[in-house]
Parts: C-alpha cells; structure tokens; sequence
C-alpha cells in the first residue's frame, strides 16, 4: 500500500525518576540534568513531532516539587504531553499537579487514522502492575468509541515477560485478562511501555510490544537480580503509517551525561 499521508510521529520519553531537590541523584545519576540532556537533544534534533508521551514514574517520590520540576522541563513549543503514571506515582497526584494546557492524563487521541490509548496499570504501594476492572472498561469503551483503523496502547508495565526474572515478578499481574480482551479486535497493533529501563521489542498474537530505555539509568537485560547497565539515557522515537505498520528508533544519549 501507498503511503501517501505523513505519518503520526510520536515521542515517547520513559522513567525519568524525577526528584524534589533538582541537585539529588537516582541510582548514580542526576535524572533532573539527565532529563534536561533528553529534552535538549529532542528540541535540537531535526525530527518533527505531534505528541510525547510519558510513559510512568516521571517521579521517584511522588512529591509536588518533582512533578512540577518534570512538568517545567516539558515545555516543549506547544507539543502536547500525554502521561500516565508508573509505579512510583500516583493519578491522584499527577492529575492534581498537571498544569491544565498542554499535559494529559490517561486520555486517548485521535491522530488520523490511529486511536493512540493510554492506560493505568499501577497499583497504590506496590512496584506491579494491575489493570483495574474499571481501567479495562474504560480500555474497551474507548476501543469501541468509534471505528478506527487502528489502534496503539501505552502502559507503563511491561504486559509480556522478558526473560529478566526480578523484574519480570514486578510486571503487569492481569497479562491473560489484558490479552483476553485484546484478542476481540483485530486492529489494535502495537503496545508501548516503560518501567523496564531497557529496550524491547517483541510481539504477542500478532501484536507488537515495545519497551524503551528510561531517560536516566537502565536496567541490565536478562538479569536474575537487581543490575544497574552501563547504557546512557535513552528515548524512542515513533511513527504509525496509515497503512497500519509502525517504524520506531531508540534515540541514546552520549554516555558523557554520566558525568
């Protein structure tokens, strides 16, 4: 098929861990400068853009301060942000906090011939993931809103495992519930997700999953423990064709950002 339509081009930035005292360090690193590095190189790179989203613990307190240090970082020339919360957040408090432009949470979007749906998959004190039974209502409600073509889910829980044991056990507890539900609809195409500080890409009945490396640490691949990679700060760059088929690159950051 001809692609005659632009496509939909996303940014998607992941875990950024943000901090209260923008001088504090996460795991050996400032994600306050390691998150401003990110935004730089996105403002100073050539790659256009209709929307980012922010795929979970864009705080590691879920303190006030850090949500309006991440928001003040994010001003990015009328770009809309769409966030959702990881397990180091809380609706609650991001949506209170959310300055009331051009940041969204948990919203679903039409952008041409995509419906782009992001979901809540944390759980209140807890490092899992669980789709409530009114989150997954509100998922299929929103599938059925209209007839689109086709459809990208963003969660922040990975929704398949990876082969990394620790982080595998602290995944998304409901995958068969969640796929359950998926496999009714034959247009749904990709889900995105973070909290695994690493980059995947996979696929599950026919749809694709892909993690993207966190704007600060990353975690060590298929590890049975806990381990820190030497990888730098990373983001994902998206593009959805009318066609249905996706094209996405992770953008990593020079590892002098360490330092």
């Amino acid at each position: 098929m001809k692609k005659n339509k632009p496509p939909v081009r996303i940014i998607q930035i992941t875990d950024p861990h943000i901090l209260s005292n923008q001088n504090d360090k996460f795991k050996g690193i400032n994600p306050y400068q390691s998150l401003k590095a990110v935004v730089s190189h996105i403002k100073g790179s050539s790659w256009d853009f209709d929307m980012i989203i922010a795929t979970g613990d864009l705080t590691q307190d879920n303190n006030k301060d850090s949500y309006e240090n991440f928001y003040g970082l994010l001003q990015l020339e009328n770009s809309p942000i769409f966030c959702i919360p990881g397990n180091h957040d809380t609706k609650i408090k991001l949506q209170s906090t959310l300055p009331k432009s051009l940041f969204f949470c948990c919203e679903k979007v039409i952008k041409q011939d995509w419906l782009i749906i992001g979901i809540d998959s944390s759980i209140a004190d807890s490092p899992k993931g669980f789709l409530s039974k009114s989150e997954l209502e509100k998922l299929e409600l929103n599938i059925n809103s209209n007839d689109h073509k086709y459809i990208m889910i963003y969660l922040h829980h990975h929704p398949i495992n990876i082969g990394s044991k620790w982080i595998d056990e602290i995944g998304l507890e409901n995958k068969t519930e969640f796929f359950n539900l998926l496999e009714k609809y034959r247009n749904i195409r990709v889900i995105f997700c973070g909290h695994i500080h690493q980059s995947i890409e996979m696929s599950y009945n026919n749809i694709e999953i892909i993690g993207t490396p966190s704007t600060c640490r990353q975690f060590k691949p298929k590890s049975e423990k806990f381990s820190i990679d030497d990888r730098p700060p990373g983001y994902r760059r998206i593009q959805l064709y009318e066609d249905g088929s996706i094209n996405t690159e992770v953008i990593w950051l020079e590892k002098e950002i360490f330092n």
